[in-house]
């Protein structure tokens, strides 16, 4: 029994053919927003993550590949989309297809891989944005290269710490180098005994539409210091409040569930592409067989002649008898012109009146008065000849 058995006539295997020019230019389309979403991530959004530029290009680069990859097969497609309709009957259409499938099918497989472990590559790439800011935070105000990158990232991204302010406030960013912990004021301002932290944050933090002047160190703003304690939600409206890790990833967690689902869009167009060019192309060479290419035939996913499969019904079983041989439907073999003229001449040549061809059968009434007319002729010439010589 055929699996997936449909009778189509020349009308719906041509639109079978224009679903499948369709799909393969849609994941010609996905390929390029694939490709082309890889290489932004590398380019414009990988450089903001220092910590993991190296591990977001790599992940990038090989579903750049990948995009690069599906394109290159759907242009193949529409040739092979080609050969199925218009040229069923040839040995390497059967070929083509089989070679095609065989390397969508190792393609979806390894795009499928790859989303697997990007998936792993979110939670991964999150933990080390945070451990980064975190060592990075502690050496602030020792490593101007950190200082740098800290800074350019808080500007840049209107954020500050790693999930809010209070990271910077509970993080002992500031040492007894920087700051006399005896003194009254910093004891005033100090929020744990355990750890030197203080209401003091990084100037990067500062909002860059806020109308005043950004309070975000009351140690080096005393004329101000009563704002913390009287109106602490103005300090809160001069300085960014969220945090970076979401700054920092959202970009590149987009792009990643963008090309999960895309990948997952591309399984299954391949997965349609593959049965409708089964069933396209078996229907057109059942036509062939049935002695007529543009008539009504069967075609289906699998069945009889498939793999080496000799089961299920034959295809006079599932149409009927075939029709007779007749000259619309059956091409004849042409002889060439001038081999058939040599070959009536060594016919007429060789005198068998038996194995004559038509042309010289009907040819023979002329040949035979063209004798009886050269025959007097001759016998007048020799009687010419005889009273001359007398």
């Amino acid at each position: 029994m055929a699996v997936g058995l449909y009778k189509l006539s020349q009308k719906n295997r041509n639109t079978l053919a224009s679903i499948i020019y369709f799909m393969c230019t849609l994941e010609m389309a996905i390929g390029f927003c694939m490709a082309g979403s890889s290489f932004y991530t590398m380019i414009v959004v990988s450089p903001i993550i220092h910590s993991e530029k190296s591990e977001v290009d790599f992940a990038f680069a090989i579903t750049g590949i990948f995009g690069t990859h599906i394109i290159i097969q759907h242009i193949v497609g529409y040739k092979v989309c080609f050969k199925c309709f218009k040229q069923a009957y040839k040995k390497s259409t059967k070929s083509l297809l089989f070679l095609w499938s065989c390397i969508g099918a190792n393609m979806t497989l390894n795009l499928l891989i790859v989303c697997h472990y990007l998936r792993k590559l979110k939670g991964h790439i999150a933990k080390s944005v945070k451990q980064s800011f975190m060592i990075g935070m502690g050496h602030y105000l020792k490593d101007i290269t950190w200082k740098g990158t800290i800074d350019k990232l808080q500007y840049d991204n209107q954020c500050c710490g790693i999930f809010s302010f209070e990271d910077w406030e509970e993080k002992a960013w500031l040492t007894k180098y920087h700051v006399n912990a005896e003194c009254d004021t910093i004891k005033e301002y100090r929020i744990s005994e355990d750890i030197l932290s203080l209401p003091v944050i990084p100037w990067s933090c500062c909002r860059t539409d806020f109308p005043m002047q950004c309070l975000h160190d009351p140690l080096q703003q005393p004329q101000f210091a009563h704002v913390w304690v009287d109106e602490p939600n103005i300090v809160k409206e001069s300085i960014n409040t969220k945090g970076c890790l979401d700054a920092l990833t959202k970009l590149i967690f987009i792009f990643i569930n963008t090309y999960i689902c895309m990948t997952a869009l591309v399984f299954l167009l391949q997965l349609l592409v593959f049965l409708v060019l089964r069933i396209m192309y078996t229907s057109a060479r059942n036509a062939i067989l049935l002695n007529n290419s543009e008539g009504i035939a069967p075609g289906w996913i699998f069945g009889r002649g498939d793999c080496g499969y000799t089961g299920g019904w034959t295809l006079t079983e599932i149409m009927g008898p075939l029709p007779p041989r007749t000259e619309e439907n059956v091409t004849k073999p042409t002889i060439k012109k001038s081999r058939f003229k040599c070959f009536a001449k060594e016919k007429k040549i060789a005198g068998d009146a038996t194995e004559t061809t038509l042309d010289n059968v009907e040819s023979a009434p002329t040949q035979i008065n063209d004798t009886s007319t050269v025959e007097p002729s001759r016998q007048n010439m020799e009687d010419e000849l005889k009273r001359l010589k007398q």
